[in-house]
């Protein structure tokens, strides 16, 4: 079983940090320290030091954002298939096959898509 509070802490700390990045203040403090680093490296000749840190800084934000940017779209993905799945169950007419739909192989999937055209068609 996994403990509850470390559950907690790996969801609302990406969801906060997600959500402060999508901020214009964000966006305004990254700019201005782009901006301060290019100064420093024009000001100081860009030596080795300073390219090492901007490049290094550069691939561990990029690393930490991807999976910032992941773990949102996963929440959201998983919050549009529920609301999906509740719309089938909700409509009369409705085909069950097609609750879960993305759990199943590509191939099962197509198969119900080409069903579904056919069904159309006739």
């Amino acid at each position: 079983m996994t403990d509850p509070i470390a559950h907690r802490l790996a969801t609302s700390i990406p969801d906060a940090v997600t959500h402060g990045a999508g901020s214009r203040w964000t966006w305004l403090v990254v700019t201005l320290l782009a901006v301060t680093a290019l100064a420093g490296g024009v000001c100081t000749g860009f030596p080795p030091w300073w390219q090492t840190t901007v490049y290094t800084t550069g691939a561990l934000t990029s690393v930490v954002m991807l999976f910032l940017i992941q773990h949102t779209t996963n929440r959201n993905d998983h919050a549009v298939l529920i609301k999906l799945d509740e719309l089938l169950n909700a409509t009369s007419g409705a085909h069950a096959a097609f609750l879960d739909l993305e759990d199943r192989q590509v191939r099962d999937q197509e198969e119900l898509h080409d069903r579904l055209i056919d069904a159309e068609g006739d």
